[in-house]
C-alpha cells in the first residue's frame, strides 16, 4: 500500500519535471526564433523657462542631462546629436549657451556664444534663419531662456515662503537658487530658515542660526569652506539658479 502511494508520487513528480523542462524548451526555441521586438518610448523633455546660468547645466558634462542649447531665446534639446554638441564633439562649444550669434556669424567660439545679433548683415540674419529652420525640424524646443533675477537681500526676503507663498528663494555667495520644490526643508516649517536669505555662512557652519544667515566667511576655516563648495555643488545639480543678489545702489542705477 505505502509502496503504490509512493510509486504514484513519483510518477506525478515526473511527469510534472518532465512537462516543465519541455515548456521551458519550447520557450527558449520561441523566443529564438521570435523575438520580442521592444519597442522604444521617448521621453520628452521640458527644461522650461530658465536663466542662462540654469542653461549652462545641459552641457553634455554631466551624463544624466540632457544636451541643450538655445537660439534667439529658444531652447532645444540636442541630445540625439551628441556626437556634435556633446564633450569632444566639434560643436560642443554651443551646448548649454545661447549660439544665435555664433550661428549667424558662422564661428564656433564661445566668445561668439551670445544672444546679440544687433551688428548682422542681411546675410547674417539671412544664415542664422536659415540655422532656425534647421533647429526647428531636428530638434524639440523644450523651453525658453529668461533674464536673471536681480535682486537686493531686501527683495530676496520677500521670497521666504510665508510672505509669498511660492516661489521659495535662498542665495548662496550671491547666487539665487529656487528652492520650492524643496519647501519641506526651507518653508516657513522647515528645518533650515533659509528661505529669503543669503545662507553661504551658515551652510558652511552646518548652522541653523539667523544670524549666520549672511555671506561673511572671512572667519571660516578651510574645513568649513569645504563644506560650503559641497552644499554649493548640492545646490547647483537640484535647484534651479534664478539669478543674483545685487546691491541696492546697482538696482536702484539701473531703474534710473
Amino acid at each position: 500500500m505505502v509502496f503504490t502511494i509512493f510509486s504514484s508520487i513519483c510518477a506525478i513528480a515526473f511527469v510534472a519535471i518532465f512537462s516543465w523542462m519541455i515548456f521551458t524548451i519550447l520557450r527558449v526555441v520561441f523566443q529564438f526564433f521570435f523575438p520580442r521586438k521592444l519597442v522604444a518610448v521617448k521621453r520628452s523633455f521640458q527644461v522650461g523657462d530658465v536663466t542662462l546660468e540654469e542653461l549652462s547645466k545641459y552641457s553634455g558634462q554631466d551624463p544624466y542631462l540632457p544636451i541643450l542649447l538655445a537660439v534667439r531665446g529658444r531652447i532645444y534639446d540636442v541630445s540625439a546629436k551628441a556626437n556634435f554638441y556633446g564633450p569632444g564633439g566639434g560643436y560642443s562649444v554651443f551646448a548649454g549657451r545661447e549660439v544665435a550669434r555664433a550661428l549667424g556669424k558662422m564661428q564656433i567660439t564661445a566668445d561668439h556664444c551670445s544672444a546679440d545679433t544687433s551688428d548682422f548683415t542681411e546675410k547674417e540674419e539671412k544664415t542664422l534663419q536659415e540655422w532656425v529652420d534647421k533647429f526647428d525640424q531636428k530638434y524639440e524646443v523644450v523651453g525658453k531662456v529668461v533674464p536673471d533675477l536681480s535682486l537686493t537681500l531686501e527683495q530676496l526676503a520677500a521670497y521666504d515662503g510665508e510672505t509669498n507663498p511660492a516661489p521659495i528663494y535662498l542665495a548662496i555667495k550671491g547666487v539665487i537658487f529656487d528652492v520650492t520644490r524643496g519647501s519641506q526643508f526651507y518653508g516657513p516649517d522647515g528645518a533650515y530658515p533659509f528661505g529669503g536669505r543669503e545662507c553661504a555662512r551658515a551652510l558652511a557652519k552646518f548652522s541653523t542660526e539667523i544670524d549666520d544667515c549672511n555671506d561673511e566667511l572671512a572667519d571660516c576655516t578651510l574645513s568649513e569652506l569645504d563644506t560650503l563648495r559641497d552644499w554649493q555643488a548640492q545646490f547647483y545639480s537640484k535647484y534651479p539658479i534664478v539669478g543674483r543678489v545685487v546691491k541696492a545702489s546697482a538696482t536702484a542705477a539701473a531703474a534710473e
